[in-house]
């Protein structure tokens, strides 16, 4: 971005640790527009020509009908780190180009937040001035991958272990939101953060 606003924040955390539910309190209760990642990324993987750089770099078997099986991908670059640095050398460039577009058209309007899972992991952070970090007890953040992906256990550690650590993480963030308890629990936190987001 060409700017800087105290309009526009960043939440991070490792895969459920409840930015959804975050992110969910903070749209409905203050109106805050989000940024996902996720869902940039989704949308750059539909694009024919990422479709074909796919294809000639995990093989053939990996698209269906012209797209691509996003769950057959997460297999192979979860258990394989250099599978994952492949792909995120060529989705990476092209979600935060979007997303950082995106935001500066947005933030002189509404606050917004960057919702992203691998914020620090892709040094995405460095565009922000707050970072909020979502965390949870280990036992239950696994408890909510596999019912929530519908995975094995020993798929959804390999999915926690790819990203960075916890204790780096916090290092780096503004703010540390502990949802282990449920929304309810952070919403003062939560709304602390708000107000500052808020303010003009």
């Amino acid at each position: 971005m060409s700017r800087k606003t105290n309009k526009v924040a960043a939440l991070t955390g490792s895969i459920a640790t409840g930015k959804s539910f975050v992110s969910a309190y903070f749209k409905n209760e203050f109106g805050v527009y989000i940024v996902d990642a996720d869902k940039i990324g989704h949308s750059i993987l539909e694009k024919p020509e990422v479709v074909e750089i796919i294809r000639q770099e995990f093989g053939k078997e990996i698209i269906h009908e012209g797209t691509v099986n996003r769950r057959m991908l997460g297999k192979i670059v979860f258990s394989d780190h250099k599978k994952l640095t492949d792909l995120n050398t060529i989705v990476h460039p092209l979600l935060i180009k979007e997303a950082l577009a995106t935001i500066e058209f947005l933030s002189p309007k509404v606050p917004v937040i960057f919702e992203a899972a691998i914020l620090f992991e892709a040094g995405w952070h460095k565009y922000f001035d707050t970072v909020i970090l979502t965390t949870c007890e280990p036992s239950i953040q696994l408890k909510r991958i596999v019912k929530r992906d519908g995975i094995s256990e020993n798929e959804a550690l390999a999915r926690i272990s790819s990203q960075m650590p916890y204790e780096d993480k916090s290092l780096l963030a503004d703010y540390i939101v502990d949802t282990s308890q449920g929304i309810d629990a952070v919403s003062d936190i939560l709304d602390e953060i708000a107000e500052k987001l808020l303010k003009p």
